[in-house]
């Protein structure tokens, strides 16, 4: 009896070429962002309504639009794991980019893997060192996952959009107000 041994395995497709990883994604372990996530928006991709929506990975969509006058609103849907962090670590470098208040709503967001979780402890950190006014929208099961590794300290995080846009219009009127009255000297 001859037996037939099994077939090579087939080679790897050809891989694009990858650039050196960015500090930040580096130290978080994501590596570099690819061209397509970091990239512009496609004018196909865009809307009328002031809305430009990107699909990383074909499991995770980010959505741009105004909340509330100066305030940005990217909703994002998917889930954030080992395939689609790469795409969101360079959507959230987009963001801080970006220099203003903003909401970042993870409502549709059923799963957030550890390296998406580092990624949003670096967003904290970086928002607070550029005075960035953020919150973030997300379901109970990520909120458990902030508060059992103590990063809702770090996190202004709710339940739905809308308490997170009242969280940061009450911030930027906070920072906004003139200073009281100086008291009179006696």
């Amino acid at each position: 009896m001859t037996t037939t041994p099994p077939p090579d395995p087939a080679e790897p497709a050809n891989e694009p070429y990858r650039t050196a990883p960015s500090a930040e994604l580096s130290r978080l372990g994501c590596g570099a962002p690819s061209a397509a996530a970091s990239s512009q928006t496609p004018p196909s991709a865009r809307t009328t309504d002031n809305t430009q929506t990107r699909t990383a990975a074909s499991a995770l969509t980010f959505t741009e639009a105004t909340a509330i006058d100066t305030i940005s609103r990217y909703y994002v849907a998917g889930t954030i794991d080992a395939t689609t962090c790469e795409a969101f670590g360079a959507h959230l470098d987009d963001i801080v980019t970006a220099r203003r208040p903003f909401l970042l709503d993870l409502t549709a967001v059923p799963f957030v893997s550890v390296g998406g979780l580092t990624l949003l402890e670096a967003l904290a950190h970086t928002t607070a060192q550029r005075e960035i006014r953020w919150a973030l929208a997300a379901e109970y099961s990520l909120h458990r996952f902030l508060t059992l590794l103590n990063m809702d300290t770090h996190v202004p995080s709710f339940d739905n959009a809308d308490t997170a846009l009242t969280h940061i219009t009450n911030t930027l009127a906070t920072v906004n107000q003139p200073p009281g009255p100086c008291p009179r000297e006696q």
